[in-house]
């Protein structure tokens, strides 16, 4: 497995130091901010208004403890997810905790909404490119077109590469959807702050069975999303976060992971601050222009309907800008959620003795062949649920949902179990402590309300 980080793999030190370890963060932000903000939260707008905006930002910031203490575990015991999650109690399975084989059970089931994310680029083609009655241009041809790009793209492995492309994208979209939200207040779709307060008062509006299945699958679609948790440490490990630490004891380990683990808030808490400052303003921005004038995209032309919300804040010229972000971003989402998957499965096979851990090009190859699979499977489901018509908006939102409903759950008793036995010299303070377990229990009521409403 490739590193990126400074050759002597030493921890930071300094600003610089700092700010060259922040990077793992954003590639999971990336992985995120096309299924979740670019299309379920403007659908979960254009249905509720400003009403559920309370579960968007609870979504985004409390994940950050979470996400926190995952990595704070994998990086002062060098352990990968997988590594990490065979300490829960429980049946094996040739060495393998049950935790992890359930998380991939359940992880495979909201794959379709990389099935919707295919659709929406299918559609978002189309639209550039609309197909005539003998054009090759299908909805088909689009979605295979996209897969191959994405294999083609994947083979190099180089996470350097793929961190610069994701931090450029995730950057780009950000500005654009916080300058078009300051844009809109000049416009008729102006939002007011008695809208602000009406949505952060804890409400499942006037349809409380829709809002619960709509709050339960923006739990599991934003911020650092359970899947995103469960790749955090993947990044962490190429970028060479904590590689000195096997090599030292006492107050030398003691100090080299206090260190990294200084880096490690920092890139925490600014992925964290992007990931809420653009889910917010995508958010606020579908309440303000596709619920006021009642539109719910549907079908594959999901992405053109939603540019919406910059065309009637920033004009007509800002069509082609958007519709050439969303495909950059819903894109690096698909390549960031492939990339992971193939190391996710690979760190399974190694724990059950299949793949040979210490092997790194036996494990490079699994990561390849299993993108490779993972690719071809998404394209056969798209063009299975594209024969029955399926709404690529609501293949991301119905992927979503199982993720907050099962995948959500099982990653937080994860994390808890993993926090306990964390290195009592790095491990959380009680307040931080505190504040995890609020939050998981904060997490497990909304879940359970949803599904019980």
């Amino acid at each position: 497995m490739e590193h990126s980080t400074r050759p002597n793999g030493r921890p930071p030190t300094g600003l610089s130091g700092l700010l060259a370890v922040i990077g793992p963060g954003i590639v999971v932000v990336g992985s995120v901010i096309g299924a979740g903000e670019l299309i379920n939260t403007p659908l979960q707008a254009a249905s509720f208004g400003f009403v559920l905006l309370w579960a968007v930002v609870l979504s985004c910031v409390i994940k950050c403890l979470l996400q926190m203490e995952i990595g704070r575990h994998c990086v002062v015991h060098n352990r990968t997810t997988v590594e990490a999650l065979n300490a829960c109690p429980g049946p094996r399975v040739r060495g393998t905790s049950w935790a992890p084989l359930l998380y991939m059970a359940g992880y495979t089931i909201s794959l379709v909404t990389s099935v919707g994310i295919i659709g929406a680029l299918a559609g978002l083609m189309q639209a550039i490119v609309p197909a005539s009655g003998t054009s090759p241009y299908s909805a088909a041809a689009w979605g295979a077109a996209v897969v191959a790009l994405a294999a083609i793209l994947l083979r190099s492995g180089a996470y350097g590469h793929l961190e610069k492309l994701v931090a450029i994208l995730v950057g780009v979209f950000c500005a654009a959807v916080v300058l078009a939200l300051a844009f809109i207040q000049g416009t008729s779709f102006r939002i007011q702050g008695g809208e602000l307060l009406s949505g952060m008062r804890f409400s499942l509006g006037d349809e409380p069975r829709r809002a619960a299945f709509a709050v339960v699958s923006l739990m599991g679609a934003l911020g650092t999303t359970a899947n995103e948790l469960f790749m955090y440490p993947y990044w962490l490990r190429e970028k060479g976060y904590g590689r000195d630490l096997p090599h030292l004891a006492g107050e030398a380990w003691l100090g080299s992971a206090r260190r990294w683990l200084r880096g490690l808030r920092i890139d925490v808490g600014f992925a964290t601050f992007i990931a809420t400052v653009a889910t917010v303003a995508f958010y606020l921005l579908g309440a303000a222009v596709l619920h006021r004038q009642q539109i719910e995209p549907q079908g594959l032309a999901v992405v053109e309907e939603i540019s919406q919300v910059f065309t009637q804040s920033q004009g007509a010229w800002s069509y082609g800008v958007f519709m050439a972000g969303a495909f950059c971003t819903l894109f690096s989402t698909l390549v960031v959620a492939t990339a992971a998957t193939g190391r996710m499965w690979a760190d399974v096979l190694c724990s059950m003795k299949l793949v040979d851990r210490a092997d790194e090009g036996a494990v490079r190859q699994t990561h390849k062949a299993v993108q490779l699979v993972y690719l071809a499977g998404m394209l056969a489901a798209f063009l299975a649920f594209q024969r029955y018509g399926a709404p690529p908006g609501r293949l991301v939102v119905a992927g979503q949902f199982f993720a907050g409903v099962f995948n959500t759950p099982l990653m937080m008793f994860g994390i808890c179990c993993m926090a306990l036995q964390t290195d009592a010299r790095v491990r959380m303070r009680p307040w931080t402590a505190a504040a995890l377990l609020a939050s998981v229990a904060v997490i497990a009521l909304c879940i359970a309300a949803g599904v019980a409403v």
